[in-house]
């Protein structure tokens, strides 16, 4: 009987699989060239710390800008009757003004805690007569935490009853000086004439002429005097936090029946948009350093594929895929990332808490500037987690997306041609 010949079977290609020895692998290779492996990781760190270092000054100087502004008149948070900020009226009142107060200054996040009044009269000296927002305050809180209180061009703060603390603008308009009495004529809340005979003590500039020529602090008792206001009643509770950043969560805890909390971003939303713009900016600056690192990362791995291309051959020859290579080049991409933030995100750490810590000195022409709006003479970066977040993830997607170029040089790469790329 004739034999039957079996078809012999054709051993298959080895696939060659890296698996759990792939991220060692990419660690190691990015070795084998360690000037350009430092200096990419080089370009990253800098990237990421003139992103993160530009944006914690900016946030620095926003927090200062924001507390200042708060500090002059809002404060960080002001409770109030629910229809005051929209309705400023005079019967507009909290009932129990002086409770919340005590409330509220308990609060372990609260500076201090004062009362205020307030409402628009006609202010009188002699035969000039000029509108403006009277203000009753509590002065022995009020000089605590309030910067208009310590702006004084002539005289001095509020003391006692009787005193009246206004606008160099407003007194200049008016005619008067130091001593002279004003007469301060409104609308009381139960609807009759409100009368309030004070003697100017002191006159203030704060830089911004809608207040400084519009604005009469007197004492709250004065104040409820005149405007017929219990001894329990004020417009609002005014609070400073021991930081503004945090002040709008803080408000929170303030909410209850017949009142509302507002934060900073409700009390001055013009300063809210105008940070956000210039946030915009920062963003945009964000983007443009991005592309720019993408376009360094983009040309080390075109040198890497170019200079590795006959190794690429080799590995495809003995049964790796070219998915996997690419892999490999993405794992790579991702180590040089990484090694990079941690030198730019630590870099960026230290050099904010000393520079936060100590202060970066302005020039002298600039602080004689500062000084007349009641702002430091030093600038201090406040380290933005948002911007190291944010940092990282651009970073990241930046060099993968720059590893992917040449990674399709692989994807199209023939075994044969890339082992004739070392003759």
């Amino acid at each position: 009987m004739a034999e039957i010949a079996l078809p012999t079977a054709t051993p298959s290609r080895p696939k060659v699989r890296i698996g759990s020895h792939l991220f060692a692998i990419a660690w190691r290779n990015l070795w084998r060239n360690r000037r350009r492996t430092w200096l990419t990781a080089g370009g990253i760190a800098f990237a990421v710390w003139m992103l993160i270092f530009a944006r914690s000054m900016q946030d620095g100087t926003f927090i200062i800008m924001i507390d200042n502004a708060a500090r002059m008149m809002t404060g960080h948070i002001q409770v109030q009757h629910p229809d005051y900020q929209d309705d400023p009226r005079v019967e507009h009142t909290l009932e129990q003004a002086t409770q919340i107060a005590e409330q509220v200054a308990a609060h372990p996040a609260v500076e201090q805690a004062s009362l205020r009044a307030q409402a628009f009269a006609l202010v009188s000296f002699g035969e000039r007569s000029f509108g403006a927002q009277v203000m009753g305050v509590e002065p022995e809180k009020e000089i605590g935490w309030s910067t208009l209180a310590n702006m004084q061009v002539e005289g001095r703060y509020l003391e006692k009853s009787g005193d009246a603390f206004l606008g160099s603008v407003l007194a200049r308009n008016l005619g008067l000086g130091l001593g002279d009495e004003i007469v301060l004529l409104g609308s009381a809340k139960e609807g009759g004439v409100a009368a309030v005979v004070a003697t100017v003590v002191g006159t203030f500039t704060s830089g911004q002429a809608a207040i400084d020529r519009a604005l009469v602090q007197i004492t709250l008792n004065d104040f409820r005097e005149g405007w017929e206001l219990s001894p329990n009643e004020a417009h609002a509770v005014i609070a400073v936090t021991n930081a503004v950043t945090g002040s709008n969560e803080v408000a929170r805890a303030f909410d209850g029946p017949n009142r509302v909390s507002l934060g900073w971003t409700d009390l001055m939303p013009e300063v809210e948009q105008m940070v956000e713009m210039k946030r915009i900016g920062t963003e945009m600056f964000f983007v443009l350093i991005a592309v720019i690192v993408t376009f360094s990362v983009v040309n080390t791995f075109m040198m890497t594929v170019f200079e590795r291309t006959p190794e690429f051959g080799m590995l495809m020859a003995i049964g790796m895929r070219p998915g996997s290579i690419m892999l490999q080049l993405f794992v790579e991409a991702f180590w040089l990332c990484t090694l990079g933030l941690v030198l730019g995100v630590g870099i960026s750490a230290v050099m904010v808490a000393i520079t936060g810590a100590t202060g970066i000195p302005l020039p002298a022409e600039a602080t004689e500037m500062l000084a007349n709006y009641n702002l430091p003479d030093r600038m201090y970066p406040a380290f933005s987690l948002d911007a190291a977040i944010v940092a990282s993830i651009a970073m990241y997607i930046g060099t993968q997306l720059a590893a992917l170029i040449p990674a399709l040089r692989v994807q199209r790469m023939r075994p044969v041609e890339a082992l004739r790329a070392q003759e």
